[in-house]
């Protein structure tokens, strides 16, 4: 950064880099910038219109463009210290010009959008050109409204009614909370307990790539750890007695997985119900960092006193016990015998009493060395193995990640105690490069999902036992009536999975392995005001049998608790949006996800594709890259696809913005998007409404009965959208080999026979 460079006889405030790449002209502080009002802060503004509303920054705004064009220099910022102008330096500006301006108001609101000011100005953000991007995107002609913006309050949630809210909050402890009621603990996870890494038949992604899952761990690093799954082949366990014993050597071991994996039921698991004899006569601290220890600051105080608590609570052992204070110092003592006051011991007792108790409490004062010293006398004195578990560390702020490695590798080299650890991808690698882990662990195991439809027969039938009294569960007594009602539920949704592969394959891959979103989401089925409950029970009752079809669970994929599909608030991602005026983009994340789903050279062997052969291939179809890098920061938040180290992106009123990981794999949610969803009668009813629909015909046809929810209104919403979608695929110049939309259209051409057959037979009654 270089000041006070000439300009003629003038001088720029400030120039970034040694070739200048952006010029700051810095105003006094009391030379406020009078900025547009707009009912919501926002970063994008025509530029005109702030030179318009503000003497002082027009002057600005002139003085710095004049220095850019004189230096060739691009990016010019004015500032007066607490607002921010950037823009892109234009020979021929004046103030009736079409360009925009990132405007940052106030200090607070640089606070608030601090991650993309970043992008768009700091040196790297400049080196790429993100200004430059974002405000050519930003003048670009906009695509139409989409037909929810002619919805009154959409998405116009629904109400529930008093029975839907009780099955929910009898669902959520059933279901959500069970594991965490402390009487039922360990028979919940000896009950429900399901293998991690069991491949399932459902999943529509390749077996091979569920087996390299975690195989891009530590690519091409030449410390790299040996990797390897927590279950081996045949269901044995590859985490062995040998390798608990021989990981007391001074560095934790790691359980690396994604969310909702099951690192906590592994750990859990192993406190209950371990085979092994060694665990067994072990003794064990399992220390939970989520959301119970959220209200303590002090992460090294929370650890102290889970260990404490799971010491004296589980064996008994009170580290503050007279006798047993004297038992762990007993050394201490003794050299404290031979010091100046141990021949008080007989001409003074009481005195020398008193001298030994202000030692020991001394001793006791620091409690981190007093905890570690008690457990290092157990290790050794009482030659019992001390394994410590830390885990959710990961629901908590990155700097509570960082502290909580710190304080596993100290547990495992200054305690003499085998140290587990549980972390997501993503975070293991930040605090690799970050410096937090020094080194890497001595052992890493990956922990893959188990098979869904496994976890979800065990979950619910512990969940029917208490329902049904078999299972006590002290906080439900008073309300048998309702637990009739979810009893019903439960063996409707138990009899649903159980007859319908549909169904299995819905539940296996649009929760892409994650079991605690998995368990959410059929929690989620019970209260939902979309899915008719009271009939379903009656019908139960009446009959002795009734099922969910797999579109009454997709009814809550798609609309959650609202009339009107919203993908902010449901699992289910719009596929056909779009970020520019080109209509052709409706097709842009099918195609690439079709592109990810197809073998051939371009993929490596777990699934990954380069962003650079993406962008090429995608380019080859007329699309530009900024929509296509768009598209694909939108699909990784929606989870449709995946980066070898799990990035997601952040996101504000402009968009989502962030570096581009090097490659992207699909997942199964993506699969299950294309394979199944796409085409289908109801994904298409759902996701119209928040489409840009270009072709003014088909708009006007479709915001006419957008509000109507008759099944014939609904039909005839789908068949005119999917009739636009499939206009707009044969007016595109290529289309690839590997994608073709009519095909789709045609393997999902049934969805739409049967609600036909259904209006016939509505018309004969």
């Amino acid at each position: 950064m270089r000041l006070e460079q000439a300009q003629g006889r003038e001088y720029s405030d400030y120039e970034l880099g040694k070739v200048p790449v952006a010029i700051w002209e810095a105003k006094r502080e009391g030379k406020v910038f009078e900025v547009p009002v707009r009912r919501a802060p926002t970063l994008i503004h025509g530029l005109s219109s702030v030179m318009l509303m503000s003497t002082h920054a027009a002057e600005a705004i002139e003085q710095v463009n004049g220095y850019c064009i004189a230096r060739g220099v691009e990016v010019a910022v004015a500032t007066n210290g607490h607002q921010i102008i950037a823009f892109i330096a234009d020979q021929y500006l004046a103030r009736d010009t079409k360009a925009k301006c990132a405007l940052v108001s106030s200090l607070e609101q640089l606070r608030t959008i601090f991650p993309r000011i970043w992008q768009l100005l700091s040196p790297g953000g400049i080196a790429e050109g993100n200004l430059r991007k974002l405000l050519e995107h930003a003048a670009s002609p906009q695509p139409p409204r989409k037909l929810s913006a002619f919805i009154p309050n959409y998405p116009q949630p629904r109400q529930p009614n008093d029975l839907q809210r009780s099955l929910t909050d009898i669902a959520e402890l059933l279901l959500l909370n069970v594991n965490e009621q402390e009487e039922l603990e360990e028979l919940f996870y000896r009950e429900c307990y399901c293998e991690s890494g069991a491949l399932s038949q459902h999943a529509l992604v390749s077996k091979q790539m569920l087996v390299a899952r975690y195989a891009s761990l530590f690519p091409d690093a030449e410390d790299a750890p040996k990797v390897q799954p927590v279950q081996a082949k045949g269901h044995r366990a590859a985490l062995t007695p040998e390798i608990l014993a021989d990981a007391i050597s001074n560095r934790p071991i790691a359980l690396v997985g994604d969310v909702g994996s099951g690192k906590s039921s592994f750990l859990k698991h192993l406190m209950y119900v371990s085979a092994f004899e060694e665990f067994q006569h072990a003794i064990y601290a399992y220390v939970n960092l989520g959301r119970k220890g959220a209200l303590q600051a002090d992460l090294s105080t929370r650890v102290l006193d889970q260990i404490e608590d799971a010491l004296l609570n589980s064996y008994g052992i009170d580290i503050l016990e007279e006798a047993f204070v004297k038992a762990v110092y007993k050394a201490d003592i003794k050299r404290f015998d031979r010091s100046i006051y141990g021949s008080l011991k007989e001409s003074s007792p009481e005195k020398y009493a008193d001298k030994l108790l202000d030692m020991l409490a001394d001793k006791q004062a620091n409690r981190s060395e007093h905890t570690r010293r008690c457990v290092e006398y157990l290790a050794k004195d009482k030659r019992k193995q001390i394994i410590i578990a830390l885990d959710n560390a990961d629901q908590r702020s990155l700097e509570v990640q960082q502290e909580a490695f710190i304080i596993a590798q100290s547990l495992a080299a200054e305690w003499s105690a085998t140290v587990f650890i549980s972390v997501r991808p993503k975070t293991f690698f930040f605090s690799k490069r970050s410096g937090a882990l020094s080194a890497y662990p001595h052992r890493v195991f990956t922990v893959a999902p188990p098979r869904i439809d496994e976890v979800i027969e065990k979950r619910l039938v512990f969940a029917l036992n208490i329902a049904e009294g078999r299972v006590q569960l002290e906080r439900l007594r008073a309300i048998s009536l309702n637990l009739s009602n979810i009893a019903s539920l439960i063996k409707i949704t138990l009899s649903s999975i159980d007859k319908y592969d549909d169904v299995k394959v819905f539940l296996e891959n649009i929760t892409g392995g994650n079991i605690r979103e998995l368990i959410q989401f059929i929690s989620g089925m019970f209260g939902n005001p979309n899915v008719d409950l009271q009939g379903a029970i009656l019908a139960l009752e009446r009959d002795g049998e009734y099922t969910f079809p797999s579109h009454e669970f997709w009814k809550v994929a798609l609309k959650g608790e609202n009339l009107y599909y919203d993908p902010e608030k449901v699992i289910g991602a719009n596929l056909f949006q779009v970020n520019s005026n080109d209509p052709n983009e409706h097709f842009i994340l099918p195609i690439i996800l079709a592109l990810l789903n197809t073998e051939g050279m371009h993929r490596a062997r777990e699934g990954f594709v380069l962003h650079e052969h993406i962008i090429t291939e995608m380019q080859s179809y007329g699309f530009r890259p900024a929509s296509v890098d768009t598209l694909l920061r939108t699909a990784t938040n929606k989870k449709l696809i995946e980066a070898p180290e799990r990035v997601t992106f952040e996101e504000d009123d402009v968009g989502v913005f962030g570096a581009m990981p090097v490659s992207f794999r699909t997942s199964s949610i993506g699969a299950y998007h294309l394979d199944v969803w796409m085409c289908q009668f109801a994904y298409l009813d759902a996701v119209c409404v928040d489409t840009p629909i270009f072709d003014e015909s088909y708009a006007d046809a479709l915001r006419a009965n957008i509000r109507d929810f008759a099944l014939q209104s609904r039909f005839d919403r789908a068949l005119q959208f999917r009739d636009y979608l499939s206009l707009i695929w044969a007016s595109m110049p290529s289309t690839p080999s590997y994608f073709d939309w009519e095909t789709h259209c045609q393997g999902k051409q049934d969805s739409f026979d049967r609600v036909r057959k259904a209006l016939a037979r509505q018309v004969r009654r």
